[in-house]
């Protein structure tokens, strides 16, 4: 299985309507043929100051997509509806990183 990984951060300016506008019309990525699995989620702010030290707080955001295998990652590159959203995703984020991890 392919997982590709979307960290990112809301520009200041993003209220919490446009945020969930935003997620949902992400969320709806899942409809894609390819994608196996698709999460939202928001960081953690960890309760244990011990385990606060170790992690990096560099991202606020994550979208994360499971595919079986990098021709479904391809594929789902070149959904139309993938490529509007990428481009309004881009539009609202200040920071953004995409990596992508072979998991059994």
């Amino acid at each position: 299985m392919l997982r590709h990984m979307v960290l990112f951060n809301l520009k200041a300016e993003i209220g919490p309507e446009e945020r969930d506008d935003l997620f949902g019309q992400m969320q709806r990525l899942s409809q894609i043929e390819s994608v196996r699995t698709l999460a939202i989620g928001k960081l953690l702010d960890p309760s244990d100051a011990t385990y606060r030290d170790h992690m990096t707080s560099e991202y606020g955001y994550a979208l994360l997509i499971d595919f079986d295998d990098e021709a479904g990652l391809y594929a789902y590159q070149k959904e139309p509806y993938h490529v509007g959203i990428a481009h309004e995703i881009r539009k609202r984020v200040s920071t953004i990183k995409v990596m992508d991890f072979w998991v059994p």
